[in-house]
C-alpha cells in the first residue's frame, strides 16, 4: 500500500499552509532587545504618614466631683484612657481639646475647640470670675479639672466634651510628618495648638 504525502494530499492548500505556518514562526520569534527608553517624569508625592496619631471619641463627663483644699474647691472627673503608656509620657504628646458648650455662646461660640489649659473669663453679677480648665494626664488615666475663683459652682453642666490625641515621639515610633513635630514644639513651649490644623493633618474626624 502506497503512503499519501500530506502536501498531495491536500495540493495547492497544503503548501500555502506551510508557508504560513514559517511565516507565523518567524513573526513570533524574539528580535534583538532595543535601547531603555527614557526615565518618565517624577509623579506626585504621596501624603506623609502618620498611622500612629491616636486619638479617642469626644466623651462627657455625666458628673464632678468635689473636693475642697485650702478654701479652694476642685471640681474634677477622671476618664480612662488605655492607650496613654508610660513609654507615650516619656517620648510622646499628649493634648486634651474641650468643646465647652456648657456656656453662653457668647462665652463660648458653638464651633470653637481649644487645647487645655483654657481659662475664661465672665462677669456674673457683676462680679469678675475665671474658671481654670485644666487636664492631668496620668498612665491610663485622665483627669479633667475646673477650678474656679470665686467658688461659685456646686456641679458642673455636662455639655462640655472633652477629646484627647497622642502624638507617639522618639525614632520609629510614626512620627514621619514634620509639622506633627512642630505642633509637639508649640506644646512643650505652651504655645496653642489650632485643632483644626491638628485634625487635617492626622485626619481626625470631628
Amino acid at each position: 500500500m502506497k503512503s499519501l504525502s500530506p502536501c498531495r494530499n491536500f495540493g495547492g492548500l497544503g503548501v500555502a499552509m506551510l508557508l504560513f505556518a514559517i511565516i507565523s514562526v518567524v513573526a513570533c520569534s524574539k528580535g534583538k532587545e532595543g535601547p531603555v527608553g527614557p526615565q518618565g517624569p517624577q509623579g506626585p508625592q504621596g501624603p506623609i504618614g502618620t498611622a500612629n496619631v491616636i486619638y479617642s471619641d469626644w466623651f462627657k463627663p455625666n458628673t464632678y466631683t468635689a473636693t475642697t483644699a485650702f478654701g479652694t474647691r476642685y471640681l474634677s472627673y477622671e476618664q480612662n484612657a488605655p492607650a496613654i503608656t508610660e513609654d507615650i509620657l516619656n517620648t510622646g504628646t499628649v493634648i486634651v481639646f474641650g468643646k465647652l458648650h456648657g456656656y453662653n455662646e457668647n462665652i463660648w461660640p458653638r464651633q470653637q475647640i481649644s487645647a487645655m489649659p483654657i481659662t475664661i473669663m465672665f462677669m456674673q453679677a457683676n462680679v469678675m470670675n475665671i474658671d481654670n480648665w485644666t487636664a492631668l494626664v496620668t498612665v491610663g488615666k485622665i483627669t479633667i479639672r475646673l477650678v474656679n475663683s470665686t467658688n461659685t459652682y456646686i456641679t458642673i453642666n455636662n455639655s462640655h466634651e472633652f477629646r484627647y490625641v497622642i502624638i507617639p515621639g522618639g525614632q520609629g515610633l510614626g512620627v514621619v510628618d514634620p509639622r506633627l513635630e512642630m505642633i509637639q514644639d508649640q506644646i512643650k513651649n505652651g504655645i496653642q495648638v489650632d485643632y483644626r490644623e491638628l485634625a487635617e493633618l492626622a485626619n481626625i474626624p470631628d
